[in-house]
Protein backbone atom coordinates (compact mmCIF):
# COMPACT_ATOMS: atom_id res chain seq x y z
CA UNK A 1 0.00 0.00 0.00
CA UNK A 2 0.86 4.04 -0.09
CA UNK A 3 3.66 5.05 2.27
CA UNK A 4 1.83 7.74 3.97
CA UNK A 5 3.54 10.18 6.80
CA UNK A 6 1.30 12.29 9.14
CA UNK A 7 0.73 15.81 7.59
CA UNK A 8 1.00 18.16 10.80
CA UNK A 9 -1.14 21.32 10.47
CA UNK A 10 -1.97 23.90 13.15
CA UNK A 11 -5.70 25.29 13.33
CA UNK A 12 -3.58 28.66 13.59
CA UNK A 13 -2.49 28.34 9.56
CA UNK A 14 -5.23 25.81 8.17
CA UNK A 15 -4.88 24.77 4.43
CA UNK A 16 -8.05 26.52 2.12
CA UNK A 17 -10.81 27.79 -0.22
CA UNK A 18 -10.37 29.86 -3.52
CA UNK A 19 -13.80 31.50 -4.38
CA UNK A 20 -16.00 31.45 -1.17
CA UNK A 21 -18.43 29.39 -3.59
CA UNK A 22 -21.46 28.51 -1.22
CA UNK A 23 -20.71 24.67 -1.02
CA UNK A 24 -24.24 23.84 0.22
CA UNK A 25 -26.11 25.62 -2.64
CA UNK A 26 -27.14 22.24 -4.31
CA UNK A 27 -27.85 20.23 -1.04
CA UNK A 28 -29.86 16.99 -1.01
CA UNK A 29 -31.91 16.25 1.63
CA UNK A 30 -30.10 12.55 2.51
CA UNK A 31 -26.45 14.26 2.48
CA UNK A 32 -25.57 16.85 4.86
CA UNK A 33 -22.24 18.62 4.90
CA UNK A 34 -20.64 17.27 8.32
CA UNK A 35 -21.72 13.48 8.44
CA UNK A 36 -21.99 12.47 4.30
CA UNK A 37 -18.42 11.69 3.30
CA UNK A 38 -18.32 13.00 -0.39
CA UNK A 39 -20.85 15.68 0.17
CA UNK A 40 -18.19 18.36 -1.16
CA UNK A 41 -17.78 16.17 -4.51
CA UNK A 42 -21.54 15.39 -5.51
CA UNK A 43 -22.28 19.24 -4.92
CA UNK A 44 -19.23 20.24 -6.77
CA UNK A 45 -20.85 18.60 -9.93
CA UNK A 46 -24.37 19.36 -9.05
CA UNK A 47 -23.44 23.43 -8.52
CA UNK A 48 -22.05 22.92 -12.25
CA UNK A 49 -24.89 20.98 -13.54
CA UNK A 50 -23.26 17.99 -13.62
CA UNK A 51 -25.69 16.24 -11.91
CA UNK A 52 -28.92 16.74 -10.37
CA UNK A 53 -30.79 14.66 -7.85
CA UNK A 54 -34.45 13.50 -7.49
CA UNK A 55 -37.85 15.38 -7.86
CA UNK A 56 -38.08 14.78 -3.78
CA UNK A 57 -34.55 16.44 -3.56
CA UNK A 58 -32.71 13.45 -2.54
CA UNK A 59 -29.56 12.46 -4.18
CA UNK A 60 -30.20 8.79 -3.27
CA UNK A 61 -26.18 8.55 -2.84
CA UNK A 62 -26.16 4.79 -2.11
CA UNK A 63 -27.98 4.01 -5.40
CA UNK A 64 -26.22 2.16 -8.40
CA UNK A 65 -25.82 4.34 -11.14
CA UNK A 66 -26.39 3.56 -15.26
CA UNK A 67 -24.29 3.53 -17.79
CA UNK A 68 -26.58 6.10 -19.28
CA UNK A 69 -25.84 8.63 -16.73
CA UNK A 70 -22.44 7.73 -16.57
CA UNK A 71 -22.45 8.97 -20.21
CA UNK A 72 -24.31 11.74 -19.79
CA UNK A 73 -22.18 12.81 -16.80
CA UNK A 74 -18.94 12.96 -18.75
CA UNK A 75 -20.26 14.83 -22.02
CA UNK A 76 -21.18 17.46 -19.83
CA UNK A 77 -18.13 17.56 -17.60
CA UNK A 78 -16.03 17.33 -20.83
CA UNK A 79 -18.25 19.22 -22.68
CA UNK A 80 -18.08 16.88 -25.74
CA UNK A 81 -19.07 17.70 -29.14
CA UNK A 82 -22.91 16.36 -29.28
CA UNK A 83 -23.28 17.16 -33.34
CA UNK A 84 -22.37 15.09 -36.60
CA UNK A 85 -21.38 12.05 -34.29
CA UNK A 86 -20.79 8.57 -35.46
CA UNK A 87 -23.58 6.27 -34.96
CA UNK A 88 -22.00 4.01 -32.47
CA UNK A 89 -24.48 0.89 -33.71
CA UNK A 90 -25.31 -0.15 -30.12
CA UNK A 91 -28.53 -2.39 -30.99
CA UNK A 92 -29.90 -1.23 -27.53
CA UNK A 93 -29.13 2.06 -28.31
CA UNK A 94 -31.29 3.17 -31.00
CA UNK A 95 -31.63 7.02 -32.20
CA UNK A 96 -34.97 7.18 -30.62
CA UNK A 97 -33.15 6.34 -27.28
CA UNK A 98 -33.62 9.57 -25.02
CA UNK A 99 -29.69 9.22 -23.60
CA UNK A 100 -28.51 8.32 -27.68
CA UNK A 101 -26.70 11.82 -28.28
CA UNK A 102 -24.50 11.32 -25.35
CA UNK A 103 -23.90 7.95 -25.34
CA UNK A 104 -22.60 8.26 -29.03
CA UNK A 105 -21.13 11.19 -27.84
CA UNK A 106 -19.07 9.65 -25.28
CA UNK A 107 -18.34 6.57 -27.59
CA UNK A 108 -16.74 9.12 -30.36
CA UNK A 109 -14.58 10.50 -27.59
CA UNK A 110 -13.02 6.81 -27.37
CA UNK A 111 -14.72 6.30 -23.99
CA UNK A 112 -16.96 3.40 -24.90
CA UNK A 113 -15.30 0.74 -26.86
CA UNK A 114 -17.51 -1.11 -29.83
CA UNK A 115 -19.87 -4.16 -28.89
CA UNK A 116 -22.79 -5.22 -29.98
CA UNK A 117 -24.93 -3.86 -27.06
CA UNK A 118 -24.12 -0.98 -24.59
CA UNK A 119 -26.50 -1.84 -21.80
CA UNK A 120 -27.34 1.19 -20.75
CA UNK A 121 -29.28 0.33 -17.95
CA UNK A 122 -26.54 -1.75 -16.33
CA UNK A 123 -23.83 0.17 -13.72
CA UNK A 124 -20.08 -0.50 -13.90
CA UNK A 125 -17.36 -2.07 -11.46
CA UNK A 126 -14.62 0.67 -9.90
CA UNK A 127 -12.46 -0.93 -12.25
CA UNK A 128 -14.15 0.08 -15.48
CA UNK A 129 -14.56 3.23 -13.70
CA UNK A 130 -10.53 3.71 -13.28
CA UNK A 131 -10.04 2.83 -16.99
CA UNK A 132 -12.97 5.54 -17.83
CA UNK A 133 -11.25 8.20 -16.03
CA UNK A 134 -8.23 7.24 -16.96
CA UNK A 135 -9.62 7.63 -20.60
CA UNK A 136 -11.51 10.82 -20.19
CA UNK A 137 -8.91 12.81 -18.48
CA UNK A 138 -5.52 10.93 -20.19
CA UNK A 139 -4.17 10.29 -16.59
CA UNK A 140 -0.89 9.72 -16.25
CA UNK A 141 0.79 7.59 -13.52
CA UNK A 142 2.23 10.34 -10.61
CA UNK A 143 4.82 8.87 -9.34
CA UNK A 144 6.14 5.36 -9.77
CA UNK A 145 8.37 3.37 -7.62
CA UNK A 146 8.07 2.74 -3.49
CA UNK A 147 5.45 4.80 -2.84
CA UNK A 148 3.18 3.88 -5.77
CA UNK A 149 -0.28 2.61 -4.31
CA UNK A 150 0.05 -1.57 -4.26
CA UNK A 151 -3.51 -3.41 -4.01
CA UNK A 152 -3.45 -6.97 -2.62
CA UNK A 153 -6.38 -7.57 -5.10
CA UNK A 154 -5.11 -5.85 -8.31
CA UNK A 155 -1.97 -8.17 -9.14
CA UNK A 156 0.33 -6.48 -11.92
CA UNK A 157 -1.05 -8.70 -14.88
CA UNK A 158 -4.37 -7.55 -14.54
CA UNK A 159 -5.98 -5.47 -17.42
CA UNK A 160 -6.58 -2.82 -15.46
CA UNK A 161 -3.73 -2.55 -13.43
CA UNK A 162 -2.45 0.49 -15.12
CA UNK A 163 -5.98 1.70 -15.05
CA UNK A 164 -5.86 1.66 -11.25
CA UNK A 165 -2.91 2.81 -10.95
CA UNK A 166 -3.48 5.88 -12.59
CA UNK A 167 -6.60 6.85 -10.71
CA UNK A 168 -5.13 5.41 -7.33
CA UNK A 169 -1.81 7.77 -8.03
CA UNK A 170 -4.03 11.08 -8.78
CA UNK A 171 -6.00 10.99 -5.48
CA UNK A 172 -8.98 10.01 -7.86
CA UNK A 173 -9.97 6.56 -6.14
CA UNK A 174 -7.74 5.15 -3.39
CA UNK A 175 -8.32 1.89 -2.15
CA UNK A 176 -9.71 0.59 1.51
CA UNK A 177 -8.04 0.43 5.00
CA UNK A 178 -7.31 -3.49 3.90
CA UNK A 179 -4.86 -2.81 1.32
CA UNK A 180 -7.79 -3.97 -1.33
CA UNK A 181 -9.23 -1.66 -4.44
CA UNK A 182 -12.13 -3.97 -4.84
CA UNK A 183 -12.30 -3.46 -8.75
CA UNK A 184 -15.60 -5.68 -9.19
CA UNK A 185 -17.43 -3.92 -6.70
CA UNK A 186 -20.16 -1.36 -8.48
CA UNK A 187 -20.34 2.44 -8.36
CA UNK A 188 -22.79 4.14 -6.51
CA UNK A 189 -24.18 7.07 -7.43
CA UNK A 190 -22.13 8.70 -4.73
CA UNK A 191 -19.02 7.12 -5.59
CA UNK A 192 -19.08 8.30 -9.49
CA UNK A 193 -19.72 11.35 -8.69
CA UNK A 194 -16.67 11.59 -6.18
CA UNK A 195 -14.32 9.25 -8.69
CA UNK A 196 -15.53 12.34 -11.82
CA UNK A 197 -15.11 15.97 -9.43
CA UNK A 198 -11.80 14.86 -8.06
CA UNK A 199 -10.73 13.90 -12.03
CA UNK A 200 -12.12 16.96 -12.80
CA UNK A 201 -9.95 19.21 -10.22
CA UNK A 202 -7.22 17.42 -9.60
CA UNK A 203 -3.59 19.66 -9.38
CA UNK A 204 -0.44 18.80 -9.33
CA UNK A 205 1.22 22.08 -7.98
CA UNK A 206 3.39 23.96 -5.08
CA UNK A 207 2.06 25.59 -2.57
CA UNK A 208 5.15 25.90 -0.75
CA UNK A 209 6.36 29.63 0.04
CA UNK A 210 9.40 30.24 -2.01
CA UNK A 211 12.77 30.51 -0.08
CA UNK A 212 13.90 32.96 -2.27
CA UNK A 213 11.20 36.00 -0.62
CA UNK A 214 10.61 37.21 2.62
CA UNK A 215 6.97 36.98 3.69
CA UNK A 216 4.69 39.74 5.19
CA UNK A 217 1.45 39.06 7.48
CA UNK A 218 -1.04 40.86 9.19
CA UNK A 219 -3.93 39.34 11.56
CA UNK A 220 -5.03 43.03 11.56
CA UNK A 221 -3.56 43.36 15.46
CA UNK A 222 -0.04 42.29 14.72
CA UNK A 223 2.08 42.19 11.54
CA UNK A 224 4.53 39.00 11.07
CA UNK A 225 7.40 38.99 9.10
CA UNK A 226 8.43 35.25 8.11
CA UNK A 227 11.65 34.65 7.13
CA UNK A 228 13.18 31.57 5.72
CA UNK A 229 15.58 29.39 8.59
CA UNK A 230 16.61 26.00 7.14
CA UNK A 231 15.51 22.81 5.57
CA UNK A 232 15.85 19.70 7.48
CA UNK A 233 17.27 16.45 5.02
CA UNK A 234 13.82 14.88 5.66
CA UNK A 235 12.59 17.65 3.23
CA UNK A 236 11.17 20.04 6.23
CA UNK A 237 11.86 23.34 5.49
CA UNK A 238 11.56 25.56 8.27
CA UNK A 239 10.37 29.41 8.33
CA UNK A 240 11.21 31.51 11.57
CA UNK A 241 8.74 34.33 12.31
CA UNK A 242 8.74 37.31 13.35
CA UNK A 243 5.51 39.58 15.40
CA UNK A 244 6.54 42.60 14.43
CA UNK A 245 3.89 44.48 16.34
CA UNK A 246 5.13 42.72 19.90
CA UNK A 247 8.79 42.51 18.76
CA UNK A 248 8.53 39.02 19.41
CA UNK A 249 9.99 35.88 17.75
CA UNK A 250 7.39 33.09 17.26
CA UNK A 251 8.29 29.00 17.15
CA UNK A 252 9.84 28.25 13.49
CA UNK A 253 6.81 27.20 11.06
CA UNK A 254 7.87 24.25 9.34
CA UNK A 255 6.82 23.23 5.23
CA UNK A 256 7.02 19.97 3.36
CA UNK A 257 5.78 18.58 0.64
CA UNK A 258 6.51 15.87 -1.66
CA UNK A 259 4.93 14.14 -4.89
CA UNK A 260 2.35 12.47 -1.92
CA UNK A 261 1.64 14.98 0.67
CA UNK A 262 1.74 18.38 2.16
CA UNK A 263 2.32 19.39 5.78
CA UNK A 264 2.86 22.83 8.07
CA UNK A 265 4.31 22.05 11.79
CA UNK A 266 4.97 24.26 14.68
CA UNK A 267 7.85 23.96 16.53
CA UNK A 268 6.95 23.19 20.10
CA UNK A 269 3.62 24.14 19.25
CA UNK A 270 0.37 21.99 20.14
CA UNK A 271 -0.34 20.27 16.38
CA UNK A 272 -2.95 18.59 15.20
CA UNK A 273 -2.49 15.10 12.53
CA UNK A 274 -3.80 16.01 9.36
CA UNK A 275 -2.96 14.31 6.05
CA UNK A 276 -3.52 16.50 2.77
CA UNK A 277 -2.37 14.34 -0.24
CA UNK A 278 -0.74 15.41 -3.38
CA UNK A 279 -2.33 15.52 -6.11
CA UNK A 280 -4.34 17.95 -4.78
CA UNK A 281 -8.58 16.94 -5.67
CA UNK A 282 -11.71 18.47 -4.54
CA UNK A 283 -12.54 16.23 -1.22
CA UNK A 284 -13.14 16.02 2.24
CA UNK A 285 -9.63 15.75 4.03
CA UNK A 286 -9.35 13.06 6.87
CA UNK A 287 -7.39 11.72 9.80
CA UNK A 288 -3.92 10.33 9.46
CA UNK A 289 -5.18 6.74 8.95
CA UNK A 290 -8.03 8.31 6.37
CA UNK A 291 -10.74 7.01 8.47
CA UNK A 292 -13.33 8.90 9.10
CA UNK A 293 -13.21 12.59 9.39
CA UNK A 294 -10.39 14.48 11.30
CA UNK A 295 -11.50 14.55 14.83
CA UNK A 296 -10.72 18.07 15.45
CA UNK A 297 -13.06 19.53 12.84
CA UNK A 298 -14.37 18.95 9.49
CA UNK A 299 -12.17 19.83 6.49
CA UNK A 300 -12.83 20.20 2.73
CA UNK A 301 -10.85 20.98 -0.14
CA UNK A 302 -13.44 22.85 -2.68
CA UNK A 303 -11.43 24.25 -5.26
CA UNK A 304 -7.51 23.59 -6.84
CA UNK A 305 -7.32 26.65 -9.01
CA UNK A 306 -9.34 29.21 -8.30
CA UNK A 307 -8.79 32.98 -8.95
CA UNK A 308 -8.46 35.02 -5.58
CA UNK A 309 -7.99 39.29 -5.28
CA UNK A 310 -6.15 39.99 -2.01
CA UNK A 311 -4.97 43.33 -1.74
CA UNK A 312 -5.94 44.55 -5.24
CA UNK A 313 -3.20 41.37 -6.56
CA UNK A 314 -5.17 38.74 -8.66
CA UNK A 315 -3.50 35.29 -8.01
CA UNK A 316 -4.60 32.36 -9.73
CA UNK A 317 -3.88 28.42 -9.25
CA UNK A 318 -5.63 29.22 -6.03
CA UNK A 319 -5.81 26.35 -3.67
CA UNK A 320 -9.15 26.38 -1.50
CA UNK A 321 -10.05 24.75 1.93
CA UNK A 322 -12.76 25.09 4.32
CA UNK A 323 -12.43 24.35 7.90
CA UNK A 324 -15.22 23.77 10.41
CA UNK A 325 -14.54 23.77 14.14
CA UNK A 326 -17.37 22.63 15.70
CA UNK A 327 -16.55 23.73 19.40
CA UNK A 328 -17.62 27.40 18.70
CA UNK A 329 -19.74 26.49 15.29
CA UNK A 330 -17.51 28.68 13.08
CA UNK A 331 -16.19 27.97 9.89
CA UNK A 332 -12.84 29.28 8.11
CA UNK A 333 -11.92 29.30 4.58
CA UNK A 334 -8.15 29.81 3.61
CA UNK A 335 -6.22 30.16 0.20
CA UNK A 336 -3.14 29.11 -1.05
CA UNK A 337 -1.54 30.17 -4.15
CA UNK A 338 0.64 28.02 -6.45
CA UNK A 339 4.39 28.71 -5.58
CA UNK A 340 3.87 31.31 -2.98
CA UNK A 341 1.76 29.27 -0.41
CA UNK A 342 -0.95 31.12 2.35
CA UNK A 343 -2.37 34.43 1.03
CA UNK A 344 -5.75 34.76 3.07
CA UNK A 345 -7.94 33.05 6.05
CA UNK A 346 -11.25 34.38 6.31
CA UNK A 347 -14.29 33.63 8.66
CA UNK A 348 -17.47 32.69 7.25
CA UNK A 349 -18.16 36.29 7.14
CA UNK A 350 -15.69 37.48 4.94
CA UNK A 351 -13.61 39.40 7.22
CA UNK A 352 -9.73 38.67 7.02
CA UNK A 353 -8.57 36.96 10.02
CA UNK A 354 -5.03 36.60 8.27
CA UNK A 355 -3.64 37.86 5.20
CA UNK A 356 -0.36 38.72 3.03
CA UNK A 357 0.96 42.13 3.09
CA UNK A 358 3.67 41.80 0.68
CA UNK A 359 6.48 39.86 -0.63
CA UNK A 360 9.70 41.05 -1.00
CA UNK A 361 12.64 39.13 -3.13
CA UNK A 362 15.80 38.65 -1.28
CA UNK A 363 19.03 40.32 -2.34
CA UNK A 364 22.09 38.33 -2.99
Amino acid sequence: MLKKWVVVCVVFLMAVTGTMQNVQAASFKDMHKNTSSLYVEVNYLADRSIISGYPDGKFKPNEPIAKKHIAAMLVQALDLPRTNLRDPNYKDVPKSHPYYNEIAAAYNAGLFSNAVNFKPESSISRAFMARLMSKAFNLKVHKQGEESPRYSDVPPHSEFHIDILRVSSNNIATGYPNGTFKPNQLITRSHFSAFLARALTTRVMNIMPDPNYTYYYTDGSSNYRYEYDRKEENGMAYWRIHNETKHEKIPRLGYMQNSWSYAEAYDDWFHYDQYIPSPFVVTQIHSANDIGPVNYGNIWITETNAVKTVRKIEYRDVLVMENYMPWDNKTVFEYYAKDIGLIQRVDSSGKELYGLVKRVKKTK
